[in-house]
């Protein structure tokens, strides 16, 4: 089970207004999971944007607070930003971190600033975004109308890239249920299993491609990336030394991930390239939480992606390193 919030950005008075595309059902939907989340124990976090001295949204300003329809209850956190990203400068990455939130159920304005910038940098920051219909809106700019830009970003550009597009529905299910995942309609499409031989080929394309991805910038070694780090060269070292024996893959009709886990330790997780970002990784290490005393892993120090993403699943930096065997480059231990 992952711990959710539901984040509430940007919902000012000042830009609160029937300019914003589907109002009424921008509205009803953000009151109806601010309401389910506070009944059922999920975190409501706000989010405040200050443009500045002088500016009409900023704190010396009448509209800068949260609109009355969805202000903060007594307790609630709410954190100020000033530029699009909710994460960065404003304390909130380190509170959610800090509360082990793992997924974010994301509302408010405006679609094609602040919001887009929330779900890209979130995922970036290893957390599960999920973005439920109607949600989030904006007004019509210069190149296209309110309308055409809710539909770009939720249909087309954050769905199955950064984030889970769901309905209003599923939304309120995940949150009523208490439990930090898509219904269980959606959820039995996917499954993790232990690998077999049979699985070799797909297993070492997803270690050459995804390896040559995250380290050849770090490492700058083409003759390892592309001499030593082949496909049949790896299927045959993990059937050799037995590496399938502690190692489970994400696998609902293409396998997309996988963990190999040695006791206490996780030795790597891996995803596919192409299916990044849409829970995988996080899917696996939970499993592994779940049915391992996993307790610590190592990772390249340079490889931020990788440690933003398993902080975000509970685990933290701890003060050793050593050097990656054959390189020049550090490993550090995280623990859980």
């Amino acid at each position: 089970m992952m711990k959710t919030a539901l984040l509430v950005i940007d919902a000012q008075e000042l830009i609160t207004d029937e300019r914003l595309y589907a109002y009424d059902k921008y509205m009803e939907n953000v009151r109806k999971l601010i309401s389910e989340a506070r009944k059922n124990g999920t975190e409501v976090v706000y989010v405040r944007h200050d443009d500045g001295e002088g500016q009409p949204l900023s704190k010396e300003n009448e509209g800068f607070d949260v609109c009355r329809e969805f202000a903060p209850e007594e307790g609630e956190r709410v954190f100020d930003k000033s530029v699009n990203s909710p994460f960065r400068d404003s304390g909130l990455l380190e509170y959610l971190r800090g509360k082990a939130v793992k997924r974010l159920i994301i509302t408010g304005l405006q679609t094609d600033f602040c919001i887009d910038a929330a779900v890209k940098c979130g995922f970036e920051h290893g957390f599960e975004m999920i973005v439920p219909e109607y949600c989030n809106s904006t007004f019509d700019n210069d190149h296209m109308t309110a309308e055409q830009t809710y539909r770009y970003y939720n249909e087309f550009m954050w769905k199955n890239r950064y984030a889970e597009c769901v309905s209003i529905d599923e939304a309120i299910e995940m949150i009523q249920n208490n439990k930090s995942e898509l219904p269980k309609k959606t959820k039995d499409t996917h499954n993790i299993r232990k690998a077999t031989e049979d699985d070799i080929s797909r297993i070492a394309e997803i270690l050459v491609f995804a390896k040559r991805m995250k380290y050849r910038s770090i490492f700058k070694d083409d003759g390892y990336s592309f001499g030593e780090l082949q496909v049949l060269t790896v299927a045959e070292k993990y059937i050799e030394k037995g590496f399938l024996n502690n190692m489970f893959l994400y696998d609902d009709g293409i396998i997309k991930g996988l963990i190999r886990i040695d006791k206490a330790e996780i030795l790597e997780l891996y995803v596919d390239h192409f299916f990044q970002g849409q829970g995988v990784g996080s899917e696996l290490i939970e499993y592994a939480k779940e049915n391992y005393p996993v307790s610590f892993l190592w990772t390249i120090e340079k490889n931020t992606d990788a440690i933003r993403f398993y902080e975000a699943h509970g685990f933290h930096l701890t003060d050793n390193r050593k050097l990656e065997e054959g390189t020049t480059e550090y490993l550090v231990m995280m623990r859980n």
